[in-house]
């Protein structure tokens, strides 16, 4: 048997359905399967995913592999780091247990790394299918990367398991989006490459608005980033240097806006009608598509719950970690 030359990692929690469609999709792949392994990595799942994947592995003569983790630590960094210090390839791929991989995946990334054997990393395009119309109260969550954005998300992304595990691998203090700051990392080693014929389809997330206001807590982990990466702050080009985007701009006029009312009881000050030209240029003018204009307007109501969550998180974390940075 040919020795294993890329290992791809699974992370998997309580999606044992999908996590089958998943697998079956990187038995179809054109590249020689001797020279791949597949590592799934069980983070505490009640579901029917262990007894699934034992059943594959004794009906596939695939390199599948399988690890149940038992830990306290939330999010999936703990089972991907496991996954990493397990592989056996020099080169390490990964994606999730809700992704259907394209039968070329692994052969055209592994195409790019002979083709620049200067890179330390290697990511694709992530295009979300499906639709939560049927779905009443919830709102779709979409994981779609379409260009080199520096995102690194892990559905979709390759690396050299010895700057893995130079860089530290997933930092476990990042409950949220420690796939873009594993990816700062890295770079700091060497580049990634973004290469759009590398594609893989990510199944639409339809959550319902409680989860959706809660994963708002994701922003408390930028303002982390931020701060174990501040040479960021400046590539990113952030407004004033440490804020992120319009909307602060937004919820801050708000709050002047509620002042100026307690203040001088006057619902028609100047200060409204400002409040209001900042909303129409961070959430309408901001769209160059003009018939979008009328629907951006009417989803005002959403539009300030989110932004007034998002900058409450990012400005109690910037005070929790006494570094600055607003979204």
């Amino acid at each position: 048997m040919a020795g294993i030359e890329v290992s791809i990692v699974i992370p998997t929690r309580n999606r044992c359905k999908s996590l089958k469609e998943t697998l079956e999709s990187l038995f179809n792949q054109t590249y020689s399967y001797e020279k791949y392994e597949i590592i799934v990595c069980n983070d505490n799942s009640s579901d029917d995913t262990e007894k699934i994947v034992k059943e594959l592995i004794d009906k596939n003569i695939h390199n599948l592999r399988y690890f149940k983790i038992e830990s306290n630590i939330e999010g999936p960094a703990k089972v991907r780091n496991f996954g990493i210090i397990n592989a056996k390839a020099p080169i390490i791929g990964f994606t999730d247990d809700d992704c259907i991989l394209p039968s070329n995946w692994i052969e055209l990334a592994m195409l790019r790394f002979k083709e620049n054997p200067e890179i330390c990393g290697l990511y694709g395009k992530v295009v979300t299918f499906g639709t939560c119309k049927d779905k009443k109260f919830t709102i779709a969550r979409r994981v779609d990367v379409l260009e080199d954005n520096g995102s690194y998300v892990t559905p979709n992304v390759f690396y050299k398991k010895d700057i893995l595990v130079d860089v530290g691998m997933f930092d476990l203090e990042m409950r949220y989006l420690q796939d873009i700051e594993l990816g700062w990392k890295v770079r700091k080693k060497g580049p990634i490459l973004f290469e759009p014929s590398i594609l893989v389809h990510h199944k639409i997330h339809c959550a319902s608005i409680r989860n959706y206001l809660k994963r708002q807590r994701k922003h408390e982990y930028w303002v982390l980033m931020y701060k174990k990466h501040p040479e960021n702050l400046k590539n990113d080009r952030l407004m004033l240097g440490h804020i992120y985007n319009r909307s602060v701009f937004l919820v801050i006029s708000l709050f002047v806006t509620l002042l100026s009312y307690i203040l001088i009881q006057n619902l028609f000050s100047p200060l409204l009608f400002l409040s209001l030209l900042v909303y129409m240029w961070a959430h309408v003018i901001i769209d160059k598509n003009l018939q979008k204009y009328p629907m951006r307007v009417l989803l005002f109501p959403r539009y300030i719950i989110a932004d007034v969550i998002r900058f409450l998180i990012s400005l109690k974390a910037s005070i929790k970690y006494k570094f600055l940075v607003l979204f």
